[in-house]
């Protein structure tokens, strides 16, 4: 099968969130908002203005279009804050999220990505960025390591294969699955716990 084209850089969210709910969406092409979804998209609608701010060494670029043809992702960064020193800029993405100040590992593979995306169009490293938690109205500091670095890589190449093989991953049902959007079209109850009960008969038979 050829390469798919990019892939839009919250698909990656979504991969470490839960494989299956990206391959869902990206896939089989199931979406549905639920209130959490709903409120996001309300949210970012005020957020993504595309507004410019210029203030003393600081410039605030809302709504930026990156990609990053390592990763095969593109998309837009809520803000990317430009802080300018003499000769030299630093580079800060920022994201916005829903919830309250509260650290989810997708939401910083998802940042990091955004990063290695400006890096590659500016040519310019960049140490950290930032979540905006709107809920809390405070902000969370995200240092892109050279583990999250490679965590990133390893989600983006995983999201791809999954594409390219059209692949479903089985259904895992925990915590996350309650809010959701997707968990009615998932049914990850019963997906779960017939995959548990075919692995179970094979081991049986073998």
């Amino acid at each position: 099968m050829d390469a798919h084209d990019d892939l839009p850089l919250s698909a990656i969210s979504h991969l470490v969130y839960c494989e299956r709910r990206a391959a869902l969406v990206h896939v089989v092409g199931v979406w549905v908002d639920n209130q959490y979804t709903a409120a996001g998209q309300i949210l970012h609608e005020r957020v993504d203005s595309g507004e410019e701010t210029n203030r003393p060494g600081l410039h605030l670029l809302r709504s930026v279009h990156v990609r990053s043809t390592r990763l095969r992702l593109s998309g837009i960064v809520d803000l990317v804050e430009v802080h300018v020193q003499g000769d030299r800029c630093r580079f800060v993405p920022v994201e916005t999220k829903r919830g309250a100040r509260e650290r989810h590992a997708n939401d910083e593979v998802q940042l990091c990505a955004q990063a290695m995306a400006l890096e590659e169009m500016t040519g310019t490293a960049i140490g950290e960025g930032a979540i905006f938690h709107a809920r809390s109205k405070r902000r969370r500091i995200v240092r892109f390591t050279p583990d999250l670095r490679v965590q990133t890589e390893r989600a983006a190449a995983r999201l791809h294969a999954i594409i390219d093989a059209r692949e479903v991953p089985a259904a895992v049902f925990d915590d996350k699955c309650r809010s959701c959007s997707l968990r009615e079209a998932c049914q990850p109850e019963s997906s779960a716990a017939t995959g548990a009960l075919a692995t179970a008969l094979r081991r049986a038979l073998t």
